[in-house]
């Protein structure tokens, strides 16, 4: 750092390098699909003339300084480790990054991606506002764990909440609910309810899609991973197959931990006539993906605490009809184009999918409340920039 920044952002594992590049150039971020989050908090730094230090726990160590801000790649140690040797990495990692606040000691820090915040209570002792970024919820939608860890955890964050945010942007409702919840209903600071933005252009020119019974196309996209429910997809399609009424495929589009398994148990099950896996793809190629399929689906499992899956967003501004489970809180937001089963119900999963794949009035009726649905993902009055500005001007008063 040149000098100590006024603001740090602590946001995800997302090249916020690559993001501060194309940012400089005046472009968007060619790699993703909707409006990043850093790229709308180097608009309100660069608007207000203030320095800035952005912290993101990508992989790939690097450093770059550009006038008042800069962006470090700091790795998390935990990704990859579980069980008691996680806890452990992902507590010295932020630790580390209090450390990193305490020595700069910047008027205002804006922290997502955190499970233990109630360590933030240190640097706001000092005077440092803490502007919180809930992209997650606490613990998936209606499974509200008892175990004494997680107990001792939700005390301390509810502690947290009750005293020290000046503000908390909250990326769904569901998020709101439980801060109040957590915190008995005396949230400190502003809740600020914030939507993910896109560019209309993206999506605008995906034509809708041809509604056929003997070839219908499904589309998972995100990371493969048992917690986001792409496994269940197997047994889906095994039912559907045994049905026989329909010829119904399957594309999962994303990488993961889990991707070889899943590879290795589609060709073990016989499935490979009827689900692709295509890995990660690019944007344009996401895209296409979009345009291809009629219907997104969204199995995320109680063990992900979804703050709002943006597949399902994605999937309604391309004017698709999505499957989630009901850990994603989309019903609160999208209540007319999601159709909401209970999470793990496989046997619900592959009856919407038939229903969808049968019933061309339903699709449409479910298709065309896409529209309605999409604007507020345009409005950039709901964004997460947007939300971001008021709190800034509750914390620089």
């Amino acid at each position: 750092m040149r000098s100590n920044p006024q603001v740090i952002y602590c946001g995800g594992p997302g090249d916020i390098a690559g993001t501060f590049r194309s940012w400089l150039t005046g472009k968007y971020d060619a790699s993703e699909v909707s409006d990043t989050y850093s790229g709308q908090f180097f608009d309100q730094i660069k608007a207000r003339g203030l320095s800035a230090l952005v912290l993101s726990t990508h992989s790939r160590k690097e450093l770059l300084v550009e006038g008042l801000i800069t962006v470090e790649h700091r790795p998390n140690k935990a990704t990859g480790k579980s069980g008691l040797a996680y806890k452990l990495a992902y507590m010295s990692h932020w630790i580390g990054v209090i450390g990193t606040i305490l020595h700069l000691r910047p008027r205002v820090i804006v922290i997502a991606d955190l499970e233990h915040w109630w360590l933030l209570t240190i640097p706001a002792t000092l005077g440092i506002k803490v502007i919180t970024d809930l992209q997650c919820t606490f613990w998936p939608r209606g499974y509200r764990s008892t175990a004494l860890y997680e107990r001792i955890l939700q005390g301390l964050n509810g502690f947290f909440w009750r005293n020290i945010p000046i503000a908390t942007i909250c990326i769904s409702p569901e998020c709101e609910r439980q801060v109040r919840e957590m915190s008995c209903d005396q949230v400190s600071g502003s809740l600020l309810q914030a939507r993910s933005s896109y560019q209309r252009a993206n999506f605008s020119e995906i034509p809708p899609p041809s509604w056929a019974p003997d070839s219908f196309r499904l589309m998972f996209a995100g990371r493969v991973e048992r917690s986001k429910g792409v496994f269940d997809l197997l047994d889906v399609m095994s039912n559907l197959i045994a049905n026989n009424d329909h010829i119904v495929l399957l594309d999962i589009c994303g990488g993961g931990t889990a991707l070889s398994e899943l590879q290795a148990e589609v060709t073990r099950r016989g499935l490979q006539g009827c689900i692709n896996i295509h890995g990660q793809l690019n944007s344009s190629e996401m895209r296409a993906a979009y345009e291809r399929c009629h219907v997104v689906i969204v199995p995320t499992t109680a063990d992900f605490p979804e703050g709002l899956n943006r597949v399902v967003v994605e999937g309604v501004l391309a004017g698709r009809p999505v499957v989630a489970t009901d850990v994603c809180p989309a019903v609160d937001i999208l209540p007319s184009s999601v159709i909401t089963v209970k999470c793990g119900d496989q046997l619900a999963i592959t009856a919407a999918i038939k229903r969808l794949a049968s019933d061309s009035n339903y699709y449409e009726s479910i298709r065309g409340s896409c529209a309605a649905g999409a604007e507020q993902f345009y409005d950039r009055e709901q964004s997460w920039g947007a939300a971001l500005s008021r709190a800034l001007d509750l914390a620089l008063k």
